[in-house]
């Protein structure tokens, strides 16, 4: 009897770890972005010169026209995470990346304005600029990002138990958890910019 509810026990803590585990996994993966079959080598060496700090030939693999097919959303938010990576090694050009960045976040979003993982970058991406810019510079991106989110927030496409993100059939409310806490971090960092609206 006691063996049997030592097993018990046992399955119970397994499954209570799995379970804490698979929720983990959800939440560190919402807003990811897979990288479609068509895209797998340019990913590749995107990184491979990423990993070199070879920033420039990175944005060139990424940027490329194939077969006459221009970059996709996917490639085109990929230039845009490589031109902030290439802010923070040279500091004398960080603006310039980072406008530059922000201009290909846009231009994921325009590509496939349906997907709402695009929305979501695209308001990270005006984050990231305004950090990287600071107060006042950063305070105009730091207003998009939140527009952005709070769209996010009121999208259909969030509401309910599971969703479709991504071409993927996913639970949502790691997703919306995410969102909140970007938009948590979001009013932090705008704390003191002029006419910024906080999110309710």
């Amino acid at each position: 009897m006691r063996q049997w509810m030592l097993f018990v026990l046992l399955a119970m803590v397994v499954a209570l770890f799995v379970y804490a585990q698979k929720e983990k996994d959800e939440s560190s993966s919402a807003w990811s972005k897979t990288a479609p079959a068509a895209d797998n080598k340019q990913f590749e060496q995107i990184l491979d010169y990423r990993k070199k700090g070879d920033f420039e030939r990175a944005v060139a693999v990424a940027t490329e026209s194939i077969n006459g097919k221009q970059p996709d959303d996917f490639l085109l938010q990929t230039t845009a995470v490589t031109y902030f990576q290439w802010a923070q090694a040279d500091h004398v050009n960080k603006e310039k990346w980072i406008t530059l960045a922000v201009q290909y976040s846009e231009r994921a979003l325009k590509a496939n304005p349906t997907d709402p993982v695009n929305t979501f970058d695209l308001g990270d991406s005006y984050m990231a600029a305004g950090m990287n810019l600071g107060k006042p510079s950063g305070c105009p991106h730091y207003e998009k990002s939140l527009q952005l989110f709070e769209e996010l927030r009121a999208s259909p496409a969030l509401q309910g138990e599971w969703g479709t993100i991504d071409g993927q059939r996913v639970r949502l409310l790691p997703y919306r958890q995410k969102l909140d806490g970007h938009v948590k971090n979001l009013r932090l960092l705008a704390a003191g910019c002029r006419g910024f609206h906080k999110a309710q």
